[in-house]
């Protein structure tokens, strides 16, 4: 009652000034909570929001396209050493370029392309790729947090780097994922004349994307043709344009639990594999410093012993010619492509802690890396591809089927019809080697051999080593041996007795 009387109490002026207020009260964003939580797409574009409107002197958002659900994908850029930085000095700011400049088609803005010696020093971070992958997008969140919500401390690396970070480059999975299928991996876009759905995105890059796999059924599905997704079309825009300015570019995935360099598509290594390793050690002894996990590092064929064609890291790498790009998978196997919420906040933190650290090893590579006269890219092996154009013959049967490199298989598999009488010549012959292994047991062995027993191998066998005779010389020519060469534990080493046995 006391406050509708104060409010016929005011004048219009005041009423209108209230209202005002109110209304602006109303524009603040609120702020959702990435820590502890996997937000929903229009949340992380609130969190964008809510930083842009909260730091506009050094944050602004990017729409960088859309996807086939006509969902915006989005990037944040953080630049702190901007013209429009109020907390730098009117000297400092009048050398610096602006923070963002108006796109060619006058809606979107785009970031400002640097020039000069100082150029290259934009880190590019992409995350939720592959749809089914939330902890990816959680941990580019997390680095998003660091630079603004905590930035001063980590003002050293924000005077040093740009950042742009995409949280989440497959929304329409990723909205799938969240509410029908958590497994679910690819994009959303339908295929005509068929009844699947969806590409991998990390398969449609345009480098030597003919080896990627071609059934359109699997899960890494490579697209009818390199950036036939409304994605890597988004990507591929601001990754060309960025491409003089970028230094460092780490792609977020989970959850293998290592830190990987090109190449994917083939078993070569780059010709600065050196540099790459010392960049992913950094982060791995960072993050183990931290709280002890251990990250495995090393290439991505090597260390997924598989090839990867059409991949982003790669496409970066050897087309774009930045100077280092990494792979970061997330952990872990126990924990799945979705931990719990309880894990989020714990891996997000550990993870900044090696990105950081790789940031700041990336500066101090920055004039050891001299990309401009590489040789051609390596290409891949022709059992592990068929891009050069030429079929592979085969001897096997007509139902033989080829996975080129890039999937799940690196080598080509043949798939056989089998009948009841495959499996019963199977069977026969397992029973005639089973009587023949039990008449050899009858047999004579040579002394210190014992014979196998069914299912056991010979390390699983207790040794029994025939007695040493002490007559004759020994090796010493002293006496009270016969000679037998011995091993450093004292026991004679046997050789062919066993390869007789185990044939």
């Amino acid at each position: 009652m006391a406050t509708i009387t104060k409010r016929k109490n005011q004048t219009a002026k005041d009423r209108s000034r209230t209202d005002a207020a109110t209304a602006l009260r109303r524009l603040v964003i609120p702020r959702p909570d990435i820590l502890h939580t996997y937000l929903e797409y229009k949340q992380i574009n609130q969190y964008l929001q809510y930083l842009e409107q909260r730091y506009p002197h050094f944050v602004h958002v990017h729409i960088l396209g859309h996807t086939h659900e006509k969902r915006e994908i989005r990037g944040l850029e953080i630049n702190w050493m901007n013209s429009e930085n109020v907390e730098l000095s009117p000297q400092i700011r009048e050398h610096l370029p602006r923070l963002f400049e108006i796109g060619p088609n006058g809606r979107f803005t785009v970031p400002v392309i640097h020039v000069g010696e100082h150029c290259r020093k934009t880190v590019f971070i992409e995350a939720g790729t592959h749809a089914r992958e939330w902890i990816s997008i959680s941990t580019a969140l997390n680095c998003i947090y660091q630079l603004t919500e905590r930035y001063t401390r980590n003002i050293e690396v924000l005077r040093k780097l740009r950042f742009i970070i995409v949280p989440l480059v497959n929304p329409d999975g990723y909205e799938y994922s969240r509410t029908k299928n958590p497994k679910w991996r690819k994009n959303r876009r339908p295929h005509k004349s068929t009844k699947f759905v969806g590409t991998d995105c990390n398969r449609n890059y345009d480098i030597f994307w003919n080896s990627g796999p071609s059934k359109i059924n699997r899960n890494t599905y490579k697209g009818e043709s390199p950036f036939s997704e409304p994605e890597t079309r988004a990507m591929r825009c601001i990754l060309d344009r960025m491409s003089s300015n970028l230094l460092f570019f780490l792609s977020l995935h989970s959850y293998g639990q290592s830190i990987m360099y090109p190449w994917g598509y083939c078993r070569d290594n780059p010709i600065y594999w050196r540099e790459l390793s010392s960049l992913a050690s950094s982060g791995k002894s960072a993050i183990k410093s931290y709280n002890g996990r251990e990250y495995r590092t090393g290439s991505i064929s090597c260390l997924t012993k598989r090839t990867i064609a059409g991949s982003v890291v790669d496409y970066v790498y050897g087309v774009l010619k930045v100077p280092m790009a990494l792979v970061m998978e997330l952990p872990s196997r126990e924990l799945g492509f979705q931990p719990p919420v309880e894990m989020i906040s714990q891996i997000g933190h550990e993870s900044w802690y090696g990105i950081r650290e790789m940031c700041k090893r990336s500066f101090d590579l920055r004039h050891q890396i001299v990309r401009e006269k590489e040789p051609p890219l390596p290409w891949p092996a022709r059992n592990e591809s068929s891009n050069e154009g030429v079929a592979i013959q085969s001897t096997s049967t007509p139902t033989e089927e080829t996975n080129a490199a890039g999937g799940d298989f690196a080598k080509t598999t043949t798939k056989k019809k089998r009948s009841k009488r495959t499996f019963r010549s199977q069977h026969e012959n397992i029973v005639r080697l089973q009587k023949s292994l039990k008449a050899r047991e009858a047999q004579d062995l040579p002394e210190g051999i014992q014979a196998l027993q069914p299912g056991l191998f010979p390390r699983q066998m207790e040794p029994h080593y025939p007695p040493i005779k002490r007559s004759g010389l020994s090796r010493d020519g002293q006496g009270g041996g016969d000679g037998v060469i011995l091993t450093s534990r004292g026991k004679s080493t046997i050789s062919s007795p066993v390869s007789l046995v185990l044939l």
